[in-house]
């Protein structure tokens, strides 16, 4: 199979240059490399034109990297489609291990694998290459449903077939953030994929301007930002996907356990993401779909989830009146005791995550939020206690960087 890296780009020249070389560097040499440049103003051309015919360079007037990533889509001959982000670098092995992949699950529209991060300007030592990101690899659930929680592939650690990312439809050119987020989730809404125990991307972690000329913001101020495109595009979920979306299994049983799982797992990645009145229109309808039984330990491990969000509550810690409305109609449905400890379950880590850093307002705040919307005999329990709802058994996939990275690895020009 043919492969199309695609690389958009947007004055990081300098850094342009080393994604190129790892580029090509693999050792899968069937593929084509395409840069796209949005409207750069540095010396990106001459960067890309050194290469010769070794690279097809495309330029368009800067509109924001959802665009560019449509124009390569729409230009690339090869049958796999493969996006490396200009600041990023591919292994010398990443176009293998997905072609692998693809090869052995002809069904799966994609495969991803792993990803570690590194900083700095200059190309990573191996030593320099210890920041894994997480995989639940031990989570039963969807694909989908573990990414709506937390985005753990952005868009270079996977590479998709072009027939499949035809069907899912171009990159949202209205997000100037959180576009292969999107994407991704679109992906797996149809498809679980194939994975790749490997790492796949080395992600550079460096202090920069992200986004297009009108959008531009600083990474060390980037969170909010990516927050706020996140909120967008579960919004566009919350209106337009199923519930049977939602469901977290491929193969539920007919079991009542799995009858009200949809309606909490919607609710509670639609609070991670802050799209507050669809998540609670969500948990009402399973407050009353439970009715009087008790929760499943399925949902319960669900539900153990909804303070376990990266980022998102730092509202319900931070600002008081966001906090007591949530807390309010929390605390209006009734739940069940065993419900509402699951549902705050990860507060103590929380807590003292927040103390450990020095920022006592803020888990003072979370404390009055948990006693406001789940009790606090509850709150008290769950914070001097390892209470975990069953859910540490969906956690524990991480292996070591060290073991699947050589020591000496391939650089760009054959040297070692």
């Amino acid at each position: 199979m043919r492969f199309t890296i695609i690389i958009p780009t947007f004055n990081r020249a300098e850094l342009l240059d080393q994604a190129i070389q790892s580029a090509l560097a693999q050792t899968y040499t069937n593929r084509e490399i395409l840069v796209v440049d949005d409207g750069s103003s540095d010396d990106t051309r001459s960067v890309a034109s050194k290469y010769g015919p070794g690279i097809r360079y495309l330029r368009q007037e800067n509109q924001g990297k959802a665009a560019a990533l449509n124009r390569g889509i729409a230009a690339a001959e090869g049958e796999v489609i493969a996006i490396l982000d200009d600041d990023d670098l591919y292994p010398q092995w990443t176009l293998a291990k997905h072609a692998e992949a693809l090869a052995r699950n002809p069904t799966a529209d994609f495969s991803f694998g792993r990803y570690v991060r590194f900083t700095g300007q200059k190309w990573p030592a191996a030593s320099d290459l210890r920041d894994e990101e997480y995989v639940p690899t031990n989570d039963p659930r969807r694909l989908v449903i573990k990414l709506m929680e937390r985005c753990f592939i952005p868009n270079p650690a996977w590479a998709v077939r072009k027939e499949a990312q035809m069907r899912a439809g171009a990159y949202d050119e209205r997000l100037k953030r959180s576009q292969d987020y999107d994407m991704i989730l679109r992906l797996a809404r149809q498809n679980e994929g194939a994975f790749v125990d490997d790492v796949v991307l080395f992600q550079r972690q460096h202090k920069a301007f992200r986004g297009p000329t009108l959008d531009r913001v600083l990474t060390v101020h980037s969170i909010e930002a990516w927050l706020k495109y996140d909120a967008i595009v579960f919004e566009g979920i919350d209106q337009k996907w199923t519930l049977s979306d939602f469901r977290p299994f491929l193969n539920p049983t007919s079991s009542n356990e799995f009858d009200a799982s949809p309606s909490l797992q919607k609710g509670v990645i639609l609070f991670h993401r802050k799209v507050y009145d669809g998540a609670r229109k969500a948990l009402s309808d399973y407050r009353r779909e439970l009715r009087n039984r008790a929760a499943s330990d399925i949902e319960r491990k669900i539900a153990w989830g909804l303070l376990g969000c990266c980022h998102g509550i730092e509202d319900l810690g931070a600002n008081a009146l966001a906090s007591a409305s949530v807390a309010s109609w929390l605390r209006a449905e009734k739940w069940p005791i065993m419900v509402r400890m699951a549902f705050a379950s990860q507060l103590r880590w929380r807590v003292r995550l927040a103390i450990a850093s020095g920022d006592l307002k803020f888990g003072q705040g979370l404390i009055r939020f948990s006693a406001r919307a789940f009790g606090l005999p509850v709150t008290l329990a769950v914070l001097f206690s390892r209470f975990s709802a069953g859910a540490k058994s969906w956690n524990g996939s991480q292996t070591q960087t060290n073991s699947r990275i050589p020591t000496s690895f391939l650089l760009p020009g054959g040297s070692k």
